[in-house]
């Protein structure tokens, strides 16, 4: 969680400034300092709330206000919004965008995170539909962002939808090209481990064996892949190729 918490800081430190490209695309104007300000703190407060002191429903009641300035604050835009983490992933969208022949404009990362934020404290407070929902809305604010998309993938897990899970986790370690370099093979690893747990639940145990090893290349201490490798040992072993009941890990 530690390592969680200090990734998820490290990404909404900085707040982009909005931008524009595409067929008469106009610069957006970037949020007033203080408003910048009064929305990472109350990101940060829900935050807390969520993951130090364990009230997610408090903290969605947090993040709820901070989504609901943004929508206020681009409901009269008419161009395709995006919440980008850096410059190579909002240019990719403005790319798209134009391809289209849309304007867009990219504000930042923080929209973005709080959908996910909302979605991870609907998921504690056991109300998967709804977290999916927002989820999907982060996911369309920035689509090319794979721990959103992994967290996606999460709650098909919950479900117990193991062929959606793993159409989706594969999705998500297509999109860690787009990850920064610092975070990208946590969340190559966050990917697989999702194809390989829903591939255990499938039956499909070779295909499930090659995703851990690949974590453990990316990250030899992975102690879940290397836990999910002795079950896998231990399936063959009794002649079988699933374990009904096991929890979906977190």
């Amino acid at each position: 969680m530690k390592t969680f918490m200090l990734a998820l800081a490290m990404t909404i430190a900085v707040l982009a400034c909005g931008c524009a490209t595409g067929p008469g695309a106009k610069a957006t104007v970037p949020a007033a300092k203080e408003t910048q300000a009064q929305d990472l703190a109350d990101f940060e407060k829900a935050s807390l709330l969520i993951f130090k002191q364990a009230r997610p429903a408090e903290g969605q009641q947090v993040i709820d206000g901070l989504i609901g300035r943004f929508e206020a604050r681009y409901r009269d835009s008419k161009q395709r919004i995006y919440s980008a983490r850096t410059v190579p992933e909002s240019l990719y969208y403005m790319t798209q965008a134009a391809s289209d022949r849309k304007d867009a404009i990219d504000v930042g990362p923080t929209w973005g995170y709080a959908q996910y934020l909302k979605g991870y404290a609907l998921i504690e407070l056991k109300r998967i539909p709804e977290a999916r929902r927002a989820i999907e809305r982060a996911i369309e604010l920035s689509p090319a962002n794979a721990q959103f998309r992994s967290e996606l993938g999460h709650t098909y897990q919950i479900d117990k939808n193991w062929p959606k899970a793993l159409e989706i986790f594969t999705e998500a370690e297509r999109l860690t090209e787009f990850s920064r370099d610092d975070e990208r093979a946590r969340h190559q690893t966050r990917a697989l481990r999702g194809q390989g747990f829903a591939l255990i639940e499938m039956g499909r145990l070779d295909e499930a064996e090659s995703r851990y090893r690949r974590c453990l290349e990316l990250d030899a201490g992975d102690r879940q892949a290397q836990t999910e490798l002795r079950l896998i040992d231990s399936l063959r072993a009794r002649g079988r190729t699933t374990l009904p009941g096991r929890p979906v890990p977190l």
